[in-house]
């Protein structure tokens, strides 16, 4: 059975989330950044991949809510899911209050879509975490701020629509290995 792994994450006009610094050349000057207060803005993005392929990306308005979530769902998944997953697909998404909610659940289950189980707190075993983390460095490659919302997501969808099919193929094929390591480790976090 395919699983189509779901994600949200949050992307800043200035930098990654935590991230203070930045590499350069020791033999040019260092760039400077200005500083904007609150970071200057972010935009939410949810995306969805299987071993198939990837959906569109959505960008996502305002705080999110489990109404929002499902609308997400319905538009951006459901039309596109069976191109990905095939006719029997299971969809993996994380605990989330909106992902959890009874009326997600509701939806979920209206249109006979079974959810994977999974264990709280567990980025480290899902493979969307480490697509946000190669696309994360290759959007702020080079620049590590944008200056204005258009310009970083039109970053994001470039580097999200070149993703190389067997970086996401590899990363699904890695489960079996990360929930060997997860068992042999006594759940404690793993190094993906």
């Amino acid at each position: 059975m395919a699983v189509l792994f779901i994600d949200e994450k949050k992307w800043n006009l200035d930098e990654p989330d935590r991230n203070i610094k930045y590499w350069h050349d020791l033999r040019k000057e260092p760039r400077s950044f200005f500083s904007r207060q609150s970071g200057g803005g972010s935009v939410m993005v949810w995306a969805a991949f299987g071993f198939n392929g990837q959906v569109g990306l959505a960008f996502l308005d305002g705080r999110q809510n489990s109404p929002k979530y499902i609308e997400t769902r319905d538009n951006h998944l459901m039309p596109f899911a069976e191109n990905i997953g095939g006719r029997n697909w299971e969809y993996q998404h994380d605990n989330a209050p909106i992902h959890t909610s009874n009326a997600a659940k509701n939806y979920l289950n209206s249109k006979n879509v079974t959810v994977l189980d999974w264990p709280p707190l567990s980025p480290d075993l899902n493979p969307i975490e480490n697509v946000w983390g190669i696309m994360s460095q290759k959007v702020y490659e080079n620049r590590g701020q944008f200056y204005s919302m258009n310009a970083l997501k039109t970053a994001i969808e470039r580097v999200w629509y070149s993703l190389e099919p067997e970086i996401l193929q590899t990363l699904i094929m890695s489960m079996e290995k990360r929930a060997y390591n997860v068992i042999l480790r006594n759940g404690k976090i793993l190094n993906y």
